[in-house]
């Protein structure tokens, strides 16, 4: 640190930085305070009357002494000396003794173990001669020039004699008559009339004879007319003409089956519907055991608004109890985008899959491009998803009357009194239902759910019309399918492939369900059993009744116990068509005879071949 003595001689400047010498460092302004003594400052004046005087004066420049401290805040560098122990060395020269001495020039070569071969020219041998002949080439004809000989025509009838022959006329000579002509026609006016034909006029041509008795003919241009059009390349797939089939009416059966509302007159027209019988629902149908199986496949996709026809690679559908829309998903070129594109709504598809007809929506689109392909990708599910989110809206669903369980399905499928046009096709036992018991918040095809799980039954959708089926998970108890007939008997030589799971199941036999506000209390025991084993109780608003107890007590006892679950692969036959869930089956597994209901079916169609796999629930030691 260093101390400085300042001591200014003349006035310091307004700005407190401070410049020493050459250095150039400007210094830091700092605070300090300045003590100083000035000297007594006197004056002389005369006392003389009051008046008005004025002093100026000139104070000498005030001095003082100063001492200020710099610091500069900078390491200074530290100045030593390196000292070595070790002394200058003297130069000394030292060389490379190297233990080899110098070598002999000797020439280096390689050693071959072949000696020099005499120079031969290269060639290719060959049995042909060192120079060719040319020779022209002849073609040889089988026939050679004919001779030119005369042709006489021999007569096998000599030379007749002349013979003046005589001839007898039975009529004489007629007298010349000049009859005359009776016309019933005026004259014509003398008007040159224009004929038009369709011939053009000939042109001469000459007759060549060359030993043949034709002329050359004259150019004739003519065409050709067929019933069909030009040809095109054909879509992907194959699609095979289906005859159509002759028209059939209903058979007389004195049972009536009303499928809509009728008219207020009793009067009732019958008339030919053209559709085929129905079968027994009481008879089993049984597929023969054959060593080969037939089938026509065909499949076809179009769009329903203008019956455009989208190509589709192959396309694949699926539906199963927890569901109650079919769901839908195709592969198609890239060129059908254009056609299956949704604008503001989705666009709706007729898919034929072997004579059955699937109406759906494409939700879905898209595209995959690989080398070399390109190819776009529809997936979506039935017609019937138009009663579900985004395309319907959420409501509040209840019954302000009294209704019964089968009444309240039509009273969903309706807006502001006007029905929808859906058909529920109801295969349950109906119970009733007190007003305001029933209170839903949700879609159109949530409340169907709701409605059906109440009865523990499920919705069966049609594949094409607007129509839904009804049906108990368990239509016949579990216990008892030993002795229920059957809808289909499969062989074991139509099921392709086949393969099975097995689910254990808690073994309950009872089980209590009962309603909410108004209801009632049902216990619910398998019959034969002591009813130990109790099941978690069930509650639902819609319990009002026994039968509502009931059929809800057997859905919740049929799942019980050992199932084994079956997936059964089989071509479309005609016989059997698409199995749709809740299809009773019979079937032989390795000897042993099956039964159970079909819980799931998927179809899958890639031209020329089409499967359906079903998924089969069947109890053990029920």
């Amino acid at each position: 640190m260093s101390a400085i003595n300042l001591l200014f001689e003349r006035p310091a400047p307004a700005s407190p930085h401070l410049v020493f010498g050459e250095t150039g460092v400007e210094a830091v302004p700092v605070e300090f305070t300045l003590h100083a003594t000035l000297p007594a400052l006197g004056f002389v004046a005369h006392v003389v009357p009051l008046v008005d005087a004025s002093l100026a004066a000139t104070l000498p420049a005030l001095g003082f002494v100063a001492e200020a401290e710099y610091r500069s805040n900078t390491q200074r560098p530290t100045v030593g000396q390196t000292r070595s122990p070790q002394q200058n060395a003297q130069q000394h020269l030292t060389g490379n003794a190297l233990p080899h001495q110098n070598s002999g020039h000797s020439p280096s070569g390689w050693e071959a173990f072949w000696h020099k071969v005499t120079g031969q020219p290269a060639g290719i041998e060959h049995h042909l001669p060192q120079v060719l002949n040319a020779l022209p080439v002849r073609t040889q004809q089988q026939f050679q020039d004919a001779t030119p000989a005369g042709t006489q025509a021999g007569f096998v009838h000599q030379q007749a004699t002349r013979a003046a022959l005589r001839q007898s006329g039975l009529f004489q000579d007629a007298q010349g008559v000049q009859p005359g002509t009776l016309f019933l026609y005026q004259d014509g006016s003398k008007t040159p009339h224009l004929r038009t034909g369709t011939f053009q006029q000939g042109r001469g041509e000459a007759l060549l004879l060359a030993g043949m008795g034709f002329q050359r003919a004259t150019e004739l241009r003519a065409g050709w007319w067929q019933a069909f059009q030009d040809g095109r390349p054909p879509p992907p797939g194959i699609f095979v003409p289906v005859p159509p089939e002759p028209e059939v009416c209903y058979l007389p059966t004195a049972h009536l089956l009303f499928e809509v509302h009728g008219p207020a007159s009793p009067h009732l027209v019958f008339f030919c519907e053209g559709r085929a019988p129905q079968p027994d629902p009481q008879q089993t149908i049984v597929v023969p055991i054959q060593r080969v199986y037939i089938v026509i496949n065909n499949l076809a996709l179009r769009r329903t608004s203008d019956n455009a026809i989208v190509p589709a690679f192959g396309m694949s559908l699926s539906l199963d109890v927890g569901s109650w829309t079919w769901g839908f998903s195709a592969s198609l070129p890239a060129q059908a985008q254009a056609l299956v594109e949704p604008q503001s709504q989705p666009v709706e598809l007729s898919a034929w899959v072997n004579g059955t007809e699937f109406r759906v929506l494409a939700e879905q689109v898209s595209r995959e491009r690989s080398f070399g392909q390109s190819s776009i990708r529809i997936s979506g599910r039935g017609r019937n998803a138009a009663l579900d989110a985004p395309y319907s809206p959420v409501q509040v669903f209840g019954n302000a009357n009294s209704r019964t369980h089968q009444q309240l399905f039509d009273d969903v499928l309706t807006f502001n009194g006007v029905p929808l046009g859906y058909v529920i096709d109801y295969g349950l036992e109906p119970w009733s239902i007190p007003a305001g018991v029933w209170n839903h918040s949700g879609t159109y095809i949530s409340a169907l759910s709701a409605l059906a799980q109440a009865a523990g039954a499920y919705l069966v959708p049609h594949p094409s019309a607007l129509r839904f089926k009804v049906r108990h998970r368990y239509p016949i108890n579990p216990w008892a399918w030993d002795t229920a007939l059957p809808d289909f008997e499969l062989p074991a030589a139509a099921i392709t492939r086949e393969g099975l799971a097995w689910k254990e199941k808690p073994t309950y036999n009872r089980v209590f369900v009962s309603g909410t506000e108004q209801g009632v209390l049902g216990r619910v025991t398998r019959t034969g059993t002591a009813g130990e084993l109790l099941a978690p109780m069930v509650t639902d608003a819609l319990i009002t009744t026994a039968a509502a107890a009931r059929q809800r007590g057997r859905a919740v006892l049929g799942d019980t116990g050992r199932k084994v679950e079956h997936t059964l692969r089989l071509p479309v036959l005609a016989a059997t068509g698409i199995l749709e869930p809740g299809t009773m089956v019979s079937y032989v597994d390795e000897g042993r005879a099956r039964k159970g209901l079909v819980r799931s079916t998927q179809v899958e169609a890639q031209m020329p071949d089409v499967w359906q796999t079903l998924g089969v629930e069947v109890h053990e030691n029920a």
